[in-house]
């Protein structure tokens, strides 16, 4: 026998030899598979969560930046910016952004190591104008204004620029100093002349301002500034320069603002809590007429009051007496007695009779034709959004 035939292995040992080492390397390449397949899902999962983290910024920071757009347009109808008065200054604009932030979850919305409260939304308006720097109110009168909001959710940025449109309750006040039926003076008479800080053209021509009543009772007549005119045409009826229209509306717009009253003492409440200023006040069918006394100011130039009152049955709807000056339209329907020191500044509209026991050094009615043009364009019935205006922005970081 061989000297190496006695060290070789059998055939089959052989065998098994080479079966293990295939074995191996198909557990290998098994394990390189299984590996890289591991290595792609964790990068596919890692890539999905974070397109979803984007896209939940992405879509957070878009609900943010509508809320905004939501919150401006309800701001803009509480209050159209039409004078630099009452434009939207930067107290309005924190007032918006800090009811936003109490909206929402600071914690789900906004990552304080990434984005300051400050940069996590911020409304602004400005008008249509064109120009590089707009002012922030409705400066060329045509009921349109740019509402932008734009948000900051952990450096997601969403803007939304939309153009709003104003839906105005046209009233139709006349341009008028004074409607009665019938008026009695004592005194000097009933003084009516034109508030020296008054701006806009008179209704007659641009030099005058009419005044109507049907009937004089005792001997004292009016006494009329430079610039009033005493029935320049046919005096007409209440009806005629106050119709059912304009009473439906302006009881439509106190019912829709809570300041319609049966009750004469709640509104003479409402009249002297400060609330009143840029307010229609409607009273109907009281059981008293409203009291106005002391010497508290009711309204003012740039916030007048629409004070409406439907007497009924009852014969005196209004007691003006003190000192307390009244800014804004008085609408009587009934009788009007006027007292004291005070003095009425805009319009006044008596369906019955005014009785003058005024003993002031001012007139008791002064014309005011800004107070009446505020008056008809003040009341906004809605904002919408201008078709096809909405314009959107990212920038996702």
């Amino acid at each position: 026998m061989n000297h190496h035939d006695t060290h070789r292995k059998p055939f089959g040992a052989r065998l098994v030899h080479s079966e293990d080492g295939s074995l191996v390397v198909i557990v290998m390449m098994f394990a390189m598979v299984f590996l890289a397949m591991g290595i792609a899902l964790f990068f596919l999962v890692k890539s999905s969560i974070l397109g979803t983290e984007l896209e939940s910024k992405e879509v957070k920071s878009f609900n943010v930046a509508e809320a905004g757009v939501d919150y401006g347009m309800l701001d803009l109808k509480t209050k159209w910016p039409s004078t630099t008065a009452d434009a939207q200054t930067t107290a309005n604009v924190s007032a918006i952004t800090t009811a936003l932030r109490s909206d929402f979850d600071a914690s789900k919305f906004r990552d304080p190591t990434r984005s300051a409260a400050a940069d996590f939304i911020k409304v602004t308006y400005y008008d249509n104008t064109g120009a590089s720097n707009p002012p922030a109110w409705d400066s060329n009168g045509d009921g349109l204004m740019y509402v932008s909001s734009e948000a900051n959710v952990d450096d997601d940025r969403h803007r939304i620029i939309i153009l709003a449109e104003r839906q105005a309750w046209h009233l139709n006040f006349p341009l008028i100093a004074l409607y009665t039926n019938s008026f009695d003076a004592n005194g000097q008479g009933l003084d009516i002349a034109i508030d020296p800080l008054q701006t806009a053209p008179l209704p007659l021509g641009g030099s005058s301002v009419p005044a109507f009543y049907n009937s004089q009772v005792g001997a004292k007549g009016l006494d009329l500034g430079t610039n009033i005119v005493a029935n320049p045409s046919a005096a007409g009826t209440f009806d005629s320069w106050v119709g059912i229209g304009l009473m439906g509306s302006l009881k439509a717009i106190a019912q829709g603002e809570g300041t319609y009253f049966t009750n004469a003492a709640a509104a003479s409440t409402l009249l002297f809590s400060g609330n009143a200023s840029g307010k229609i006040i409607y009273l109907e069918s009281p059981t008293g007429a409203v009291d106005i006394s002391g010497n508290t100011q009711i309204g003012s130039r740039a916030n007048p009051v629409v004070l409406v009152i439907d007497a009924g049955t009852q014969q005196i709807g209004l007691d003006l007496k003190g000192g307390a000056d009244f800014y804004g339209i008085l609408v009587i329907k009934g009788d009007a007695e006027l007292r004291g020191t005070s003095s009425i500044y805009g319009s006044v509209l008596v369906s019955g009779k005014i009785i003058n026991k005024g003993n002031g050094s001012s007139p008791e009615i002064n014309y005011n034709g800004d107070i009446l043009n505020s008056v008809n364009r003040a009341y906004t019935i809605g904002v919408s959004i201008v078709p096809n205006t909405w314009e959107e922005y990212t920038t996702p970081k």
